[in-house]
């Protein structure tokens, strides 16, 4: 069993990215994104794709019966919630290549964590997205795109789960470093608790407050419209939320198996 989860591992590693780190500026001047503030990341990777519903489950067999990964808070929903929502809301009647959905924060970070990893800082997320922080999506500026996002007109309806595959997306539509996906598709799940005023204290890798009521999700989803997908937007979630529009990414340290590969850097 040791044998699989390592091998599992270094799988789910080689379809990451590594990021070189660098300053770029996070938030911007406008409500409720503000403020903007110019930081440093260093280096970490991070998926290419959000976590599909084929891989989610295929952890998910022995994942809600093994405790190390989850936290004390995230185990203890576990047992109120044997295999959290269930494999058929997590698909909603979709491909196993699309995104998993209906995942709490406790379940997105005991998965992370399986994997070596955890969900991304605020920070290291927006940098993954946009790079410099100098457009507002991963693209550029253009609200005239085909993204996974809400396009159906003033009075029309989403039908129902509207994902794409996690590993579709013209090449001009992902981030600088090669992302798929980070405006559109999915809201993800992030690692910091939720304040007003964004990211706290040291400007070097950055995160939220230590304590909370509302994790931080980012990027949008298929329900949303284009400036809940910019960078810089952020929303709050309680972490036991359950929701169609919300899966997630993991994040890892810079020092795991090579092999992976590497993010351009941000234009200037």
């Amino acid at each position: 069993m040791g044998c699989f989860v390592m091998l599992w591992s270094i799988l789910l590693t080689l379809g990451s990215v590594r990021l070189p780190g660098g300053g770029f500026r996070q938030g911007n001047a406008r409500e409720p994104d503000a403020p903007a503030r110019q930081v440093q990341i260093r280096p970490f990777r991070i998926d290419r794709t959000e976590v599909s519903i084929s891989t989610f489950e295929a952890w998910a067999e022995l994942g809600y019966q093994v405790r190390d990964p989850w936290s004390a808070e995230g185990w203890a929903w576990a047992q109120e919630h044997p295999g959290g929502a269930g494999p058929e809301l997590r698909a909603a009647g979709r491909e196993p290549t699309h995104p998993v959905v209906a995942v709490t924060w406790y379940e997105a970070e005991a998965y992370c964590r399986a994997q070596g990893g955890g969900l991304p800082t605020e920070a290291q997320w927006e940098y993954a997205a946009c790079g410099d922080g100098s457009r507002r999506y991963p693209w550029g500026d253009s609200e005239d795109v085909d993204v996974a996002w809400y396009s159906y007109g003033k009075h029309g309806q989403v039908p129902g789960v509207d994902t794409w595959p996690v590993d579709q997306q013209r090449p001009e539509l992902r981030s600088p470093h090669g992302l798929l996906h980070t405006a559109g598709n999915v809201w993800e799940w992030t690692a910091d608790w939720y304040h007003r005023d964004g990211t706290q204290g040291d400007a070097v890798d950055p995160t939220g407050p230590s304590e909370g009521t509302w994790r931080v999700l980012k990027g949008g989803s298929y329900t949303s419209l284009p400036s809940y997908c910019a960078c810089a937007h952020r929303e709050p979630a309680e972490p036991d939320r359950v929701a169609f529009t919300t899966g997630f990414r993991c994040a890892y340290p810079d020092d795991q198996p090579t092999g992976e590969q590497v993010g351009e850097e941000p234009s200037p």
